[in-house]
């Protein structure tokens, strides 16, 4: 290194070193967790699913399925949505003509209830101010 740069070479050296640690220092990190909005997105497209998957497997079946696990081997993204860390709780009469199931998250509740194929039962409690709380009807099959 010629002579006249070295003497600029402390401060290049404390320049990089600036440039790496103080974002470390600074505590910049990118968020891996879903923001409310999301979060309440992700419930909505699970109640659906679910209402969707229940009435697939009432048409195979002749009834609704009372097991979860049914809905997710055969409901595309059904999974995905339940990894965010939702609640669901199902319940299926025992002619299996009724369902109902609430799915929770930390910022919606829904409940959404059928009897042969008819919406008996939909209402959304918001638990977290700042999201919306309506999910679209899913079709009759």
């Amino acid at each position: 290194m010629p002579p006249q740069y070295r003497r600029y070479a402390p401060f290049i050296l404390i320049a990089i070193l600036l440039l790496f640690l103080l974002p470390v220092l600074r505590g910049s990190k990118s968020s891996s967790t879903l923001s409310s909005k999301d979060r309440a997105a992700r419930t909505r497209d699970a109640v659906s699913k679910i209402d969707s998957g229940e009435q697939a497997y009432r048409t195979a079946h002749g009834r609704y399925t009372s097991h979860l696990a049914d809905l997710v081997a055969s409901t595309k993204g059904l999974g995905g949505d339940l990894a965010i860390g939702l609640s669901v709780q199902l319940d299926v009469s025992t002619d299996g003509q009724t369902y109902v199931a609430q799915v929770t998250s930390d910022v919606l509740s829904f409940v959404r209830g059928r009897t042969r194929g008819k919406i008996t039962t939909s209402s959304c409690l918001r638990l977290k101010s700042g999201v919306d709380c309506v999910v679209a009807p899913t079709k009759k099959k």
